[in-house]
């Protein structure tokens, strides 16, 4: 794993061509590369025994995915949780760092929103030009409105991660208000990026305007319960196999036939 670095940036270079082109590296499950670095997570006991293994997560609908979402050669293990509402859902995880000899946290999350991350399929946008990947969500909560009823409010945020970094932007939003949340919304206010006030179809494409000459990608996670990984955890080979199950099942495939206009 010494030469990770170098590796990680062929492969990665290797990976954003192909998926320009619209298809996926052939050899990536069977990469001795992504083998090795396979063999690193599973001996890193303080993040799957210690932090993803643990009661309360497994109570709360926890689950993991070992993925490269950034695309630069380097794996990252996510794992989610959920405490029953949708202001409460954490994603977070790690990836191996560059020298191959540790990990760096990936915070996306902090406990006080939800976003679809844990599904099983997510849009991304890849931007070729920088070998980079984007990823796009939206997240909502109910709040008591002040004038009765309930309002619920959106932002339309993205995420790019980068050399064990995440950043995110605010891309826009919604606020409708309701009188009551099983009922349709009275109104709907829709916001740009800078705050302004746009109509529902310009809303819409937010996301494609703001990165114009990406390719968008839909991305299949490989996700696993928690509870797998508890039954698992006095076996570091069949942690081992669990994370390589979880990394079979990660792909990804231009959903569209070039750039985003």
């Amino acid at each position: 794993m010494q030469n990770i670095k170098s590796l990680g940036l062929a492969l990665a270079l290797a990976a954003g061509l192909a998926f320009c082109n619209g298809t996926e590296a052939a050899t990536r499950d069977s990469d001795p590369e992504m083998e090795a670095q396979l063999d690193f997570l599973s001996t890193q006991e303080k993040i799957w025994k210690k932090e993803m293994c643990l009661e309360e997560a497994i109570g709360q609908g926890g689950k993991l995915a070992v993925t490269d979402l950034d695309n630069n050669g380097r794996l990252e293990i996510l794992f989610t949780t959920t405490a029953g509402a949708e202001e409460c859902i954490e994603n977070w995880g790690y990836e191996v760092n560059e020298a191959g000899d540790g990990v760096s946290l990936l915070k996306f999350l902090n406990g006080s929103n939800s976003t679809d991350i844990g599904q099983s399929t997510i849009r991304m946008y890849f931007a070729c030009q920088i070998n980079e990947r984007y990823y796009i969500f939206e997240t909502a909560r109910w709040v008591p409105s002040m004038e009765g009823g309930w309002a619920r409010e959106a932002t339309l945020s993205s995420l790019q991660l980068s050399q064990g970094q995440v950043r995110q932007k605010s891309l826009g939003g919604f606020f409708e208000a309701h009188e009551s949340r099983e009922l349709p919304p009275i109104s709907t206010t829709y916001r740009g990026q800078n705050y302004n006030i746009i109509d529902a179809e310009a809303y819409a494409k937010l996301a494609k305007t703001h990165y114009n000459g990406c390719h968008s990608n839909e991305v299949t996670l490989g996700w696993v319960s928690l509870s797998e990984l508890w039954k698992a955890k006095d076996s570091r080979e069949k942690v081992r196999e669990l994370f390589a199950k979880s990394w079979s099942g990660f792909h990804t495939e231009e959903i569209d036939e070039g750039p985003v206009h």
